[in-house]
């Protein structure tokens, strides 16, 4: 049987340390055949012992431990968003016939009031007499002036209220003579000097047989301000 030969320092370097029990220099060789396989700690510790050495101790390499996995992160918690403040509701604008009913019936204005001042001095120089307001005229002067802006047009016949006459008749309004001036300007000044180079429109104002007026000036419209004359007598 084949033998094969070591020694107990080549033979256990990987896995053993150990003291021999006679001097260095008389250390025994070790002989084991390759059907005496050494399975174990134990078979080999046998071995060394019936030899007449010290059993080896295992030095077992100290495993070293795992580096314990680091806790996830803290997932940030979400910012919470604001909740939107409500948007206040607006105010609702008043109806438009609420509006133009507050208008129509409305005091005199300043600048309706500065135009009827300036008919009757036109008026008074010739020795005319000075006509008087009638609100009734007024609220038909606004109503004249407002549609306009409204319906885009300028002119005496109405798309909603027909001619002068039919909206005098509406608001039962009665009369001998009557007529009608519309101006379109930025000033009351301005409209009435332009009214009176105006034949037609002089003669409105100057007309003897008139003895009432109303004036409606309404901003709004292409010009700045709508301005519409109603006379009657």
């Amino acid at each position: 049987m084949k033998k094969i030969r070591t020694t107990a320092a080549t033979l256990l370097t990987a896995l053993f340390i150990a003291t021999a029990t006679v001097p260095a220099a008389a250390a025994p060789t070790l002989y084991y055949t390759s059907q005496q396989q050494l399975n174990s700690y134990q078979q080999f510790n046998q071995y060394l012992i019936s030899r007449g050495y010290t059993p080896y101790n295992l030095v077992q390499k100290p495993a070293v431990p795992p580096k314990p996995t680091p806790p996830p992160a803290p997932t940030p918690a979400p910012t919470p968003t604001p909740a939107p403040q409500p948007t206040p509701a607006p105010q609702p604008a008043p109806a438009p016939q609420q509006a133009d009913g507050a208008l129509l019936s409305a005091p005199i204005t300043a600048q309706e009031q500065q135009m009827v001042n300036l008919v009757n001095q036109e008026r008074t120089k010739l020795g005319l007499t000075a006509l008087t307001v009638d609100m009734r005229l007024v609220k038909v002067a606004r109503m004249k002036s407002m549609d306009m802006i409204k319906n885009h047009y300028f002119g005496h016949q109405s798309p909603v209220y027909g001619s002068p006459y039919d909206l005098l008749k509406s608001q039962g309004i009665t009369y001998s003579a009557a007529g009608e001036n519309l101006a379109g300007n930025s000033s009351v000044t301005s409209a009435h000097t332009g009214l009176m180079n105006s034949p037609g429109h002089r003669a409105n104002i100057l007309n003897t047989k008139y003895k009432k007026i109303g004036i409606g000036i309404i901003k709004g419209g292409p010009y700045g301000l709508m301005i519409s004359q109603e006379f009657i007598g």
